[in-house]
């Protein structure tokens, strides 16, 4: 599942022509490839990129990858000593990659940890992102991806499909950095398993869950609430609509989504309340709650109803995605059908 997608960007990346069956790190740096600026942005061809040269494989250090751990990376260009692109590869649903004093380029292949499987996979830059321009692996040239003046917020979310269950990005440092600067260059990824043969449908996730996608997210959501809709916001900047739920009752939360409305107590440690409003698990008085914010893609169009519902989601790319939300009731007897045969207590 996508969160915050930008539709402009949903194209297949090449594989680089190694099939996914194997490394291909034979690639010249951008800045000895004659490129043109079109509408602002660079497009570089790839004819001389996809060159293997037998000396590049010998001359990389065995270690290129030795800060990996198959879902996050963490380097420094000047390992790197200002030569070459180093290859990364991840094949995990999600990760980190962290690049300090950012030199050269990086080469991240991507690949879906069920093998074979495509995805849809979107990448989001840290707050301090800088220092680099991120594209992705096209058939015949690199597409922009990832960039701070590319006239886009940073926090959107940039997302693409995959092609032949990997996709493979291009991150390019800055030419000219200050070697005394540090700059980092982070970001985070996210890929969601596409059903085998299947294509992208953005709208599928504004579809309606089925019995059995409730009762198997119950069980593994990162949080699950019983409340009201107070608030219905559309924020067309990040592509995303925030909804606003006031919670009776947490069933599970893994990251503190759900706060308590009522009065800071003072006397408490910071730290020991947050972990109460994390684990806490209690049907709340009249004279208190818990008002938390969640999000679905904006073209789902989503809007208000009345009475109470189930909340159930998952984390992506630190946000809140909203998954479910059947009414309370639709659920009580669903659960009651259910409870014998479910993964997890069913509780109401």
């Amino acid at each position: 599942m996508a969160l915050l997608m930008d539709d402009r960007l949903l194209q297949q990346p090449y594989d680089g022509g190694a099939g996914g069956s194997g490394p291909v790190c034979c690639l010249q740096h951008p800045s000895n490839i004659r490129g043109r600026k079109t509408s602002g942005r660079w497009s570089l061809s790839l004819a001389r990129l996809w060159v293997c040269c037998v000396w590049v494989l010998l001359a990389t250090p065995t270690n290129t990858c030795a800060d990996s751990n198959g879902c996050d990376f963490y380097g420094s260009g000047l390992e790197q000593d200002g030569r070459g692109v180093q290859p990364v590869y991840l094949s995990c649903s999600s990760g980190r990659v962290e690049w300090q004093y950012p030199r050269a380029g990086l080469r991240v292949i991507l690949k879906s940890p069920h093998k074979g499987r495509d995805f849809h996979a979107c990448i989001k830059g840290d707050a301090k992102f800088e220092g680099a321009r991120i594209y992705l692996e096209g058939h015949r040239s690199l597409l922009p991806l990832f960039a701070l003046d590319d006239g886009r917020p940073r926090e959107l979310a940039r997302c693409f499909t995959s092609y032949k269950g990997q996709a493979a990005l291009y991150v390019e440092a800055e030419q000219g950095a200050d070697d005394l600067k540090k700059q980092v260059v982070a970001f985070e990824y996210d890929l969601q398993s596409l059903s085998k043969g299947a294509v992208y449908d953005p709208l599928e996730e504004c579809r309606p869950c089925s019995e059995e996608e409730l009762l198997q997210l119950y069980c593994a959501a990162d949080f699950v609430a019983r409340g009201s809709i107070v608030g219905v916001t559309d924020d067309t900047t990040l592509s995303r609509t925030i909804i606003t739920v006031r919670a009776t009752k947490l069933f599970q939360q893994t990251s503190p989504i759900f706060r308590h409305s009522g009065a800071h107590n003072p006397s408490k440690n910071a730290e020991k309340q947050e972990e109460e409003e994390l684990l806490s698990n209690f049907l709340l008085d009249d004279e208190g709650g818990y008002l938390g914010h969640v999000e679905v893609p904006l073209q789902c169009g989503a809007r208000g109803g009345e009475g109470e519902f189930l909340v159930m989601g998952v984390m992506r790319l630190g946000h809140p995605l909203l998954r479910c939300a059947p009414k309370h009731q639709d659920w009580v007897r669903l659960a009651m059908s259910a409870h014998t045969s479910a993964q997890c207590i069913l509780e109401t």
